[in-house]
């Protein structure tokens, strides 16, 4: 019999307790017509060994025929899906024991939707912070793609991937939509089938919290100047690519939703994020190069490259610095 879920875990590197953990989880799901699909990117570390000790016939090893960039590896994990409902879940994030019983129930009353997604726990490795992702912003609720291309178009500003852990999407939408399909980005692939998606259908949210989501930092490597200065530039493209399908562009119209305000929005969150970082590091010519070069792209050329320079004088960066932790929080959660 075939599956009716697969969940996807593209895995390259992880450490092993983050990876058990996250496999514990989804061993937890109960659910018999359940496959469970771990993509090895060729790892180097060992991470993977442990699963030849665990006897569940739903558990699938496979490996690309070769390394493949981050993009490149989820899509070939995703063709290999065999369920009416798939779900990506990342190496270092973990389900809750209710995940599938539930989503599965959302997917079953909204019949319209192409993908159903929830709250998430977020957990902070630095600081060990734990808190709702979205707490009660969002009730639950199915949303017509006019209605939810307004949602997707800002949490592409800012909740890049945060709506994919936890979803379940229709394997017919997925494969219509092009799957993880390159628009020349390098990590936000997710972003572009949140929007590929509704040109298939709508869009169920559950308020419950019923994944958990791990946010990493500078000092544990996978988070720094240079990556956020990359994941402006993977949105920037996003943006521009949603602007030039025929499909979207129309949705967005009838939505009365402007992907103008999107990119809008963005230039304010790199601006910020590019002042947080000339303050901390403010003689990082790398980090200078990168802004400048995602700048270009962002704004399409509205907004001179030189601006970035301001914020690099003595006495401009000491006001920034001021303003900054003053009124920060506050413009990043009004505007964006």
């Amino acid at each position: 019999m075939d599956p009716l879920f697969s969940l996807v875990i593209p895995v390259f590197n992880q450490k092993e307790g983050y990876f058990r953990r996250c496999i514990e989880s989804v061993l937890n799901q109960a659910h018999p017509r359940l496959e469970i699909i771990v993509s090895d990117n060729h790892s180097t570390n060992g991470c993977t060994a442990f699963l030849s000790d665990i006897g569940d016939p739903r558990l699938r090893l496979i490996r690309p025929p070769c390394h493949l960039q981050l993009i490149q590896h989820f899509a070939f994990a995703g063709f290999q899906a065999r369920g009416q409902l798939l779900s990506f879940l990342p190496s270092d994030d973990w389900l809750e024991p209710d995940w599938l019983d539930i989503m599965a129930g959302v997917m079953d009353r909204h019949p319209d939707a192409a993908l159903a997604f929830c709250d998430l726990r977020k957990h902070e490795v630095e600081s060990g912070q734990v808190s709702r992702y979205r707490g009660d912003a969002y009730p639950s609720r199915f949303l017509t793609n006019a209605e939810a291309i307004r949602i997707f178009g800002k949490f592409i500003c800012r909740d890049t991937s945060a709506w994919m852990t936890g979803a379940l999407i229709r394997r017919d939408a997925y494969f219509k939509c092009g799957g993880f399909h390159d628009a020349g980005v390098r990590y936000a692939g997710d972003a572009c089938i949140g929007l590929g998606l509704l040109k298939y259908g709508g869009v169920a949210y559950e308020n419950s919290a019923l994944a958990n989501y791990t946010v990493w930092t500078t000092k544990q490597g996978k988070s720094d100047a240079q990556w956020s200065a990359m994941a402006c530039q993977d949105i920037a493209k996003v943006i521009g690519w949603a602007q030039n399908d025929m499909e979207l562009r129309a949705l967005a119209k009838a939505a009365n939703f402007s992907f103008s305000g999107s990119r809008i929005r963005m230039s304010v969150f790199f601006l910020l994020a590019y002042i947080k970082n000339v303050i901390d590091d403010r003689e990082n010519t790398r980090l200078h190069d990168d802004f400048q070069e995602t700048l270009k792209i962002l704004s399409r050329g509205w907004l001179p490259k030189w601006v970035t320079s301001i914020f690099r004088i003595n006495l401009v960066t000491a006001v920034m610095s001021i303003l900054k932790n003053r009124f920060g929080m506050f413009i990043k959660s009004r505007f964006l």
